[in-house]
């Protein structure tokens, strides 16, 4: 299957899919503080990974992927006109518990060098039509030639089975704050 890189002219039809398959993601909806759309929060958070060409479609447009390669460094843009937009999306109860999120992410995140999934999602209508299977499988392939494991977070209970049958398994589970769902850390070494 050839997927399509995302770039400049494509962004925002990722940044569409993502927003729609995180929804209902429990995490992700007590991080933002339960907003109207995610869109401003993977327009930002879905920036810095597209100049590293890892962040792909699927021919169909059903689906979403957003990794980064091992050693890769982000350049998060953080500036006002960002956090204006956050703020007017989330709050300002959102943009703290956005940033105690990133921190906890950051925080827990492996040292030991690996391909880095930040994002995966596909449209409502092709949930179970092996989207995901395959928008995972996809880079999985390369982490397997290069040895390379790979490392996710998961933030919707759901989603383990998933996770657990492309090879990754839970190394910890953590919560942002008491009142956070859980999310669990999972790794996946190389077959």
């Amino acid at each position: 299957m050839a997927f399509i890189t995302v770039d400049d002219s494509n962004r925002s039809t990722a940044v569409e899919i993502l927003a729609e398959a995180f929804s209902d993601d429990p995490v992700m909806n007590w991080s933002c503080n339960n907003p109207a759309s995610l869109v401003p929060f993977f327009e930002l958070t879905l920036a810095p990974f597209i100049p590293h060409g890892l962040t792909y479609l699927d021919p169909q447009l059903r689906g979403a992927a957003a990794w980064l390669a091992p050693d890769e460094v982000l350049k998060w843009p953080f500036n006002l006109t960002n956090v204006l937009k956050m703020l007017k999306n989330s709050g300002i109860r959102g943009a703290y518990r956005m940033a105690v999120s990133g921190a906890a992410t950051e925080k827990h995140h492996p040292k030991t060098p690996h391909y880095y999934l930040f994002a995966i999602g596909a449209t409502p209508q092709a949930r179970g039509q092996g989207v995901g299977s395959a928008l995972i499988s996809h880079l999985l392939r390369r982490c397997d030639a290069e040895s390379m494991p790979a490392y996710l977070e998961n933030s919707k209970a759901q989603n383990l089975p998933f996770y657990r049958g492309h090879g990754f398994e839970v190394i910890k589970e953590i919560r942002f704050a008491a009142s956070a769902p859980p999310v669990w850390l999972m790794w996946r070494e190389p077959h």
